[in-house]
Formats: C-alpha cells, sequence, structure tokens
C-alpha cells in the first residue's frame, strides 16, 4: 500500500461519520459557537478525499531520507534536511530532488499571507495569560482525544509511554516558538519548527502505513490531509471557542488575526489549501463540518484523557510528601473542572472524566475573567500582557529543555512505541 492508501479509491474510509444527520453528541457542544458545518460541495469532498491523502512533498522525503540505493540520503538526510532548514537550500550541493522540491514549496511564502494578521494572531495569543494553558489543555487537547481516529494515532506513537507531561512540555515549545516569531519568518524558530513537526508527522505516516495494525479501509491514511487541517483549526477555532466558554471574548479582527496565522502554518506544515480556510467565518464552517464528521470516542481516547488529567503529577514529582500530592490532585480536579465546563457533559462523559463541583469553578472566574479582558482589549495593554507571558514562557521551556531537545528537533525516536486498544 502507498502512503496515500485510499487516495485514488472512491471508498471512504468507515471512520467517516455523516455530519448533517449522523454526528456524534458530542460533536454538536464542540461546535455550538461556529454554525453548521460547510455545505460547499468542493470543501466536503476536500475532506473526504483529505481522508486518504497524506502529504506528498513531505512523504517523498522522507522516502529519500530513508533510502539505500544510489538515489537514498545513505544516513545523511536529517542532516542535509536541517542544513538546508537552517542556511537554505542554496547550501547544499546539488540538492536531491526530494529535497529540493520540500523546501521549493515552504520557501513560497503565499501572496495571501498578511503580516499584521500574523503578529496580531500571535499577540492575542499571547496576550490571553494563564488562560491559554486550560484552552488549549482542556479545550484543543480534550477534542482532539474525543476522535478515536485521531487518539489511535497518539497511542500508536507512544503518548501513553510514561511521557505525557513531556509530550505536553514539546507541543508548548513548538507553540511558544510560532507565537515568539510574530511573522513565522523563513529563517524564525517558530518556522523550522512548524517544518520540523511536518516532517516528524511524515515519518510516523510511513511507519504506521507500513505497520500491519493499520487498518487503511477504516481508519483512512494516518495523519491525513483532513486530521492536519483539523489540527491547525484545533489551534485557532480550537482556542476561540474554550476563551468564549471561560468568559474571554476575542474581537471580529482578533479571532481573523488567528485565523490567519494557523493558515499560514498549516500551509507550512502541508496542509493543502483547498483545506486552509481564508476567514473565520470560513474556518468555523469547516471546523464544523471537520468535527461532526469524526467518529466516536473509544478505549484509546479515555486513556489519552485520564493521562492528560494526571500530567501534573509527573511535572509535580519533585515537590516532597503530602505537599506534592496535594498539588497534583489540586491540578488534577481544575483540569477536569475546566475540561468539563468546556467540552461539555455528553463529551465529557464520553472520556471518562471525573465530574464533580469543580466544574462550578469557570463559573465563579467569570467575573474576574471578564474584567481581565476588558483591560486585555486594549491594544497597549494587549501588547504589554503578550510581551510580559511571552518572557515567561519562554523561561520555562528555557528550564524545560535544559537538558534534551525535543524530538522534533533531532529526528530520534521509535514512532511507534505504543499499543492502541483498537489495533
Amino acid at each position: 500500500m502507498t502512503i496515500d492508501g485510499l487516495a485514488d479509491s472512491r471508498t471512504v474510509p468507515a471512520r467517516w461519520r455523516d455530519p448533517d444527520h449522523d454526528p456524534a453528541p458530542w460533536t454538536l457542544h464542540l461546535t455550538r459557537h461556529f454554525g453548521p458545518p460547510s455545505a460547499d460541495p468542493a470543501r466536503r469532498a476536500a475532506v473526504r478525499a483529505g481522508l486518504a491523502k497524506g502529504d506528498p512533498l513531505a512523504d517523498a522525503l522522507v522516502a529519500w531520507m530513508a533510502g539505500k540505493g544510489d538515489d537514498g540520503a545513505k544516513g545523511k538526510g536529517w542532516r542535509l534536511f536541517d542544513k538546508a532548514l537552517r542556511e537554505g537550500i542554496g547550501a547544499i550541493d546539488a540538492p536531491a530532488p526530494a529535497l529540493a522540491a520540500f523546501f521549493a514549496q515552504i520557501d513560497r511564502r503565499p501572496d495571501w499571507v498578511r503580516d499584521d494578521l500574523l503578529r496580531l494572531g500571535c499577540q492575542v495569543a499571547l496576550s490571553t495569560g494563564p488562560l491559554l494553558r486550560y484552552a488549549l489543555g482542556s479545550g484543543t487537547l480534550m477534542v482532539g482525544y474525543c476522535s478515536s481516529a485521531i487518539a489511535r494515532v497518539l497511542v500508536m506513537t507512544g503518548a501513553l509511554s510514561g511521557r505525557t507531561y513531556k509530550r505536553l512540555e514539546e507541543t508548548g515549545k513548538f507553540a511558544v516558538d510560532i507565537f515568539a516569531s510574530g511573522t513565522v519568518g523563513r529563517f524564525s524558530d517558530g518556522f523550522a519548527a512548524a517544518v520540523r513537526v511536518r516532517v516528524m508527522h511524515a515519518m510516523v505516516r510511513r511507519a504506521l502505513t507500513g505497520d500491519p495494525r493499520w487498518r487503511a479501509a477504516d481508519w483512512g491514511t494516518p495523519i491525513n490531509q483532513a486530521d492536519m487541517s483539523a489540527t491547525a483549526l484545533a489551534f485557532s477555532l480550537g482556542m476561540i471557542g474554550p476563551l468564549i466558554d471561560i468568559g474571554l471574548t476575542l474581537s471580529p479582527s482578533e479571532k481573523e488575526g488567528v485565523v490567519h496565522l494557523w493558515r499560514y502554518v498549516g500551509y507550512i506544515m502541508g496542509v493543502e489549501e483547498a483545506l486552509l480556510p481564508d476567514s473565520f467565518a470560513q474556518a468555523s464552517s469547516l471546523f464544523s463540518l471537520l468535527v461532526r464528521s469524526q467518529p466516536d470516542a473509544d478505549d484509546d481516547s479515555r486513556a489519552l484523557s485520564n493521562a492528560l488529567l494526571g500530567a501534573g503529577r509527573e511535572a509535580l514529582k519533585d515537590v516532597p510528601g503530602r505537599l506534592g500530592r496535594a498539588l497534583a490532585d489540586l491540578d488534577a480536579a481544575s483540569y477536569a473542572g475546566f475540561s468539563r465546563h468546556i467540552i461539555g457533559k455528553a463529551a465529557a462523559d464520553t472520556l471518562g472524566i471525573p465530574d464533580s463541583g469543580w466544574r462550578l469553578l469557570p463559573r465563579a472566574a467569570r467575573p474576574a475573567i471578564a474584567a481581565f479582558n476588558g483591560a486585555r482589549r486594549v491594544p497597549m495593554v494587549r501588547a504589554g500582557a503578550a510581551r510580559l507571558r511571552l518572557v515567561m514562557l519562554q523561561a520555562q521551556i528555557r528550564k524545560a529543555f535544559r537538558d534534551r531537545k525535543p524530538p522534533f528537533e533531532t529526528g530520534e525516536g521509535s514512532p511507534l512505541e505504543g499499543k492502541s486498544r483498537a489495533a
């Protein structure tokens, strides 16, 4: 089977659910801020076809890296790729066709990219302060876990192998690098992080496609175009929705900035332009289509959500005795409370998230959040809050990666160290 598995077939993978007549119940709450699914026939066709499509340029690059013949990289692939990323493709003498084609795409900055909107998107995300942690953790990640199709890939690549907190740190570094870049310039850390994650995804896709446990007819292509688009939207609308839920609203221009930022990041990460919406309105209808066509949660989903709620225990493992246990319990309970509030009862019950009085915490905090948001909407205050938050986050990232680098920066690590309950 090729990486694109079902791309030439008219058969849609069994994971697809009719977004109009058979959406999973939990998806209705998650898309309530964004309206009905896109009814555009071309958009729907792109999503359905995207379930069976990989990322041809990145897939060819990874195949070249793994090659051992005359056309292969002979063990030098990652080094040559990394050199081209850091210095430009011109730094490589006679680059291989796969390497040259890949960089021809990422080096082309589309005409639609606007630096002012990119800066605004980065600033808005940072200006939300500590609330971003709950929007991305209790919202974006939990929403992804609700889909068994997305959860399965995470579990098969070792998300439950005792390093949940480290994975959260790695995702955090990726996001902070993006936000710190301002305009995601070609030689910024944010641009490099997006490209490296794209190539890491292609490595995983190659490994899973060749794994006999992977059932393409049921699940489609691993890390396919539709799921890649959903991931980019999870960092934009998947952040905006939870912020609304906890009382922090964005202006129309702020929403456009956030959507534009992740549209360009999605482009860098290999999402086809047909699945990159050009406005908040288009993003909303595409997000609803992608979410409402997701399969229901399964045991992998519940295992991931449980691991996420317990990630604080890893972070607090050096705090001794009862204090450490109490802080870890407090962290898990607050995360569970915010998660139930944000993703709704149906999704929370599906994931097995504990129900307690902590679900009322976001409502109790709404007056304080509203006051913070009123101040944050003043441009000068927003810019100052963003700068302060960036300094704090970068200090945390430096501490977290003092003695290690994330796998997406090194190309190391086995992509198939986990075991899915469904495989």
